[in-house]
């Protein structure tokens, strides 16, 4: 009796200690999308300032900080291509506002 439970408990433990690998993909898409989250709001503030370059020019500064910030931190291709896209639309404000 008391071997089907050590069996028991030694079988608990080991699933226990797995972790699924789905929930880490999970939380790290998760993470990524906050991350990117905040480089977005920098980049929209650049935007909705691009008329004004005088008022873009210090934010832009701090959307590429942000997005170099943020890059290595970033764990799905995807997430990567994103914040791609994300520094093409403020390189094109910097042409404008050079």
């Amino acid at each position: 009796m008391s071997a089907r439970w050590l069996v028991f408990a030694v079988l608990a433990v080991t699933v226990l200690a797995c972790e699924d690998p789905r929930k880490k993909a999970i939380e790290q898409v998760g993470q990524d999308e906050a991350l990117l989250k905040e480089v977005n709001g920098k980049v929209n503030e650049v935007i909705r300032n691009s008329a004004d370059c005088d008022a873009a020019k210090p934010l832009m500064l701090e959307a590429d900080q942000k997005i170099e910030e943020v890059r290595p931190q970033l764990h799905a291709s995807a997430s990567a291509q994103t914040l791609d896209a994300l520094k093409a639309q403020l390189d094109r404000i910097k042409q404008v506002c050079p």
